[in-house]
């Protein structure tokens, strides 16, 4: 949480501050956690986001070791990258960055903001299936849609 604790200490930020961990959603549930606050009447702004960076030596090894990386396209690394691909080999690893202001809709009224998107549902879940594979079934996927939809 050094991160969200030092931007908001630099920023000003009075609400609630703190650290999402959960692997490769920790941006989608930081944003879910953000919406939760709104809703729940905790804030009326919330900046929400993720960042990685583990392209490391020891990061690489250990997804090589799991046999999660891709590597069914060395030969042609553009078309490495495809994780809806039904001829998807892997994943490629990759570092960002990427923030979000979340807030109610009385808050953007009032300083009249430019709204870009409404978000109306939020779902998690884990179908404690693999490590790096969901269930065949979807079950987990599934749930998690569902608590969105009826959120």
């Amino acid at each position: 949480n050094t991160a969200s604790g030092v931007i908001g200490i630099e920023i000003g930020c009075k609400g609630p501050n703190y650290g999402v961990t959960s692997a490769c959603a920790s941006g989608s549930h930081a944003i879910g956690e953000a919406m939760g606050m709104i809703v729940d009447g905790h804030a009326d702004q919330m900046l929400a986001g993720g960042t990685e960076a583990t392209i490391t030596p020891l990061c690489y090894a250990g997804f090589c070791a799991m046999k999660a990386m891709s590597t069914k396209y060395n030969d042609n690394p553009t078309a490495g990258s495809r994780p809806f691909d039904a001829d998807r080999g892997g994943f490629v690893m990759g570092e960002g960055a990427g923030v979000v202001l979340l807030e109610s809709l009385a808050s953007a009224k009032k300083r009249g903001a430019k709204i870009y998107c409404e978000l109306v549902g939020y779902g998690a879940s884990c179908d404690a299936h693999h490590i790096t594979t969901p269930a065949p079934e979807g079950r987990g996927l599934a749930a998690a849609m569902e608590m969105a939809v009826t959120m």
